[in-house]
């Protein structure tokens, strides 16, 4: 061959490795991103689950619902709600949502208001003060207020060296409120810093919280400014009670579609987009809402990630749908699109649904987690928490 057929061999070969290599690096960093995740980690989903705690994974008085076989079915006055034992592996499970961001980098979509539209806004104390309450909620942040003595603008955004999400909101010498940036031109008579104080980590310490107070201190010693915060021993018992009460309607279920032979990426992925899922960078085939917040995911079994090129020239043994409990605005009637979803899948693909111990999902199994779902969406209603609201989407990141 000549030197030009040889150049293009090896330029040829090059580019294989180069998107071969790419691919096997995007499929590790989906696993590790997903094993970091989960509080336990696990090697398949449909086999040896041991218990998952969504948040810090060694809390022994949790509760959550299990499915109980019908001829194991308890007496009409025993608790819906039953103990999870260690040898367990129940079909409703606990465990982590999809791989996200570090809480501290994570932002809400909130309104920002530019300067040039803020005299035609012009807003009163009370659409002032509903604006602080949509972006920051007492109920779930500690605020700190830094008040300078003069407007003052802004050389470049303070970062808060903490393990929990924080945000900035700035009222303007017009006296505006809005997300704060350190824009020329716009100076602030006061900043609002906030922490998150709970999330599926867990509940903000006393060191974090600690730790919080002293950096902003700083920046507002730095800024010549003065700053208040909310009492800590109040807000700590406060946040370790919602904590509680999160971690007790903090479920993920999961379906599992078992079809007799391997699925064929090509085909799955027709399938899966023609009932209107889409691929999104996680991995997943996510079911939208109109808000673009996902109601429902479809993932591999083993927690290969889908991609264009595995969903190409790979098979999946089995296929589970997640459905994030707290997350999912519409609740039950969500619930049972889902369960229509995989019920779908099942007849297209030859498959039977199961719980992660192989047990085939009756319509009795799946009319009791349904009747579960009932009691978790009333408690999150009785505490003013909406299932899929900004605040259980924050809480429940």
């Amino acid at each position: 061959m000549s030197e030009l057929q040889i150049g293009v061999l090896i330029l040829g070969g090059g580019v294989i490795a180069l998107v071969v290599g790419f691919n096997v690096f995007q499929e590790w960093r989906f696993r590790k991103r997903t094993q970091q995740a989960f509080a336990r980690a696990h090697d398949d989903v449909l086999l040896g689950v041991p218990k998952n705690n969504v948040r810090d994974g060694v809390r022994s008085d949790r509760m959550e619902p299990v499915l109980v076989d019908a001829e194991l079915e308890p007496e009409d006055d025993e608790p819906m709600f039953e103990p999870q034992l260690p040898e367990q592996t129940p079909f409703v499970r606990e465990q982590a949502a999809p791989p996200r961001q570090e809480p501290a980098a994570q932002q809400l979509d909130v309104p920002v208001i530019d300067e040039e539209d803020e005299a035609e806004l012009a807003m009163d104390s009370a659409d002032h003060q509903a604006l602080v309450v949509a972006m920051l909620d007492p109920s779930l942040d500690f605020i700190a207020e830094v008040v300078f003595h003069e407007p003052h603008e802004l050389a470049a955004m303070p970062r808060f060296n903490v393990g929990k999400r924080t945000q900035l909101i700035g009222r303007t010498e017009r006296g505006l409120w809005k997300v704060a940036e350190a824009l020329p031109g716009t100076r602030y008579k006061q900043i609002n810093i906030s922490m998150q104080m709970v999330d599926r980590s867990g509940a903000v310490t006393e060191q974090e919280l600690a730790a919080f107070c002293q950096q902003v201190s700083r920046f507002a010693e730095d800024h010549d400014a003065a700053v208040s915060f909310p009492q800590r021993q109040q807000k700590l018992v406060a946040a370790r009670e919602l904590d509680r009460f999160c971690a007790d309607v903090d479920v993920l279920i999961g379906i599992n579609i078992v079809p007799q032979s391997s699925i064929e990426g090509a085909r799955l992925r027709s399938f899966v987009e023609a009932a209107g899922l889409q691929l999104e960078p996680d991995g997943a085939f996510h079911y939208l809402a109109d808000s673009g917040n996902t109601l429902y995911s479809l993932v591999a079994a083993d927690q290969m990630p889908f991609t264009f090129h595995t969903l190409l020239d790979k098979s999946f043994p089995a296929l589970t749908l997640l459905f994030d409990v707290p997350r999912v605005a519409g609740g039950v009637d969500v619930f049972d699109r889902a369960v229509y979803f995989a019920r779908q899948l099942a007849q297209e693909f030859d498959a039977q649904l199961v719980d992660d111990n192989r047990r085939v999902l009756s319509e009795t199994g799946l009319t009791r987690i349904r009747d579960q779902l009932l009691h978790i969406y009333g408690s999150m209603d009785d505490r003013g928490i909406a299932p899929g609201s900004v605040a259980a989407l924050r809480l429940f990141a």
